[in-house]
């Protein structure tokens, strides 16, 4: 099955955009990527065509929409307009695509995506993953319920979507949401991301989370998130694809996040492989060519000192677990003998 990957951003991310085409044609040669975006920057775009042309397998097309469309969508200073073009884009791409898979620009493919661009949503009209681990403010209740969403439902990720686009327009859907989010405003704290679990609550068909490994996920330890812990341990093991969520973008500087290395393997094979983030001094680029160099070994070099800080600590807790064990009053080790 032929695969269309959808993008929606802005300049500013097309770098990233240029890293998950190359994860993307390194796993799933012959895919069709629509970008859609707000800007008009010729230059910009020759970068990221030149940069597709050179991929085996891999065409790109870019669709544009005016900033006046978006005029009325809540934004705040963490989320910008563009979030919201993956709602309008089944109206703006092509008839003939019937079935999209949407990425978030801060992905890398880490497998072939052609099983989940073929996969049955049994009726639904979008796969998507459940946000993991669940944070108690997201998923709280008396917020969900606010937005019109059931106790029962699983709140799902927004950066990994494979949307019914017939279904899609047969049915009205982007208008459903232009209506809910002109109506919502601020109430959808996390965007569009509220708005797609509000309006499709119970049109949603839950995907294996190896097709949105979400970082975070790999903070999902036994002990503290238990159904987390379960649902994600084999796709931790074998991740399709792997999302950078939360602030800590492993391009930035001193980054710590999950797998880094995996990004700036495939930035290398961009027109942007040599981009840096600003960098004020010798010590610090040195510092950042390091980290590069390491996480593309697998080894971060962030967690590595984090580790070395909580070694002290830690070697301090199992020391005393006997002591706790036997109590006061107990017998000691050698009283026992």
């Amino acid at each position: 099955m032929m695969l269309d990957v959808l993008f929606c951003a802005n300049t500013a991310y097309f770098q990233h955009v240029a890293v998950a085409c190359a994860s993307i044609a390194a796993h799933t040669p012959g895919a069709t990527v629509h970008l859609v975006t707000c800007d008009q920057d010729p230059e910009a775009e020759a970068k990221l065509r030149r940069g597709a042309e050179a991929l085996s397998g891999l065409s790109l097309a870019i669709y544009h929409v005016s900033e006046a469309a978006l005029s009325s969508f809540f934004v705040d200073s963490y989320l910008t307009r563009e979030c919201y073009l993956r709602l309008l884009a089944p109206d703006l791409l092509p008839g003939h695509v019937r079935r999209i898979l949407y990425l978030d620009c801060d992905v890398v493919a880490l497998g072939d995506l052609r099983p989940l661009a073929a996969l049955d949503l049994g009726g639904s009209v979008v796969g998507a993953v459940p946000d993991y681990p669940r944070v108690p403010y997201v998923v709280d209740t008396r917020r969900l319920g606010a937005l019109g969403i059931p106790d029962d439902h699983v709140y799902v990720n927004s950066g990994v979507l494979l949307m019914d686009l017939e279904a899609w327009r047969r049915e009205g859907l982007t208008r459903r949401f232009v209506e809910f989010i002109k109506a919502r405003g601020a109430q959808l704290a996390f965007h569009d991301q509220d708005a797609i679990n509000a309006v499709l609550h119970d049109r949603i068909h839950l995907l294996d989370c190896r097709w949105n490994l979400q970082s975070r996920m790999y903070l999902c330890g036994r002990r503290f998130h238990p159904i987390e812990y379960e649902a994600t341990r084999e796709a931790r093991r074998n991740p399709a694809i792997l999302h950078y969520v939360g602030a800590a973008k492993p391009w930035k500087f001193r980054a710590r996040t999950a797998r880094k290395g995996e990004y700036f393997r495939y930035l290398a094979r961009t027109e942007w492989r040599d981009a840096r983030p600003p960098l004020t001094t010798p010590w610090q680029r040195a510092e950042y060519a390091f980290d590069r160099a390491l996480s593309r070994l697998g080894i971060d070099y962030l967690e590595v000192l984090v580790r070395l800080r909580r070694a002290p600590a830690r070697l301090a807790s199992i020391a005393l677990v006997p002591l706790r064990r036997l109590g006061p009053g107990s017998a000691t080790v050698a009283e026992r003998r």
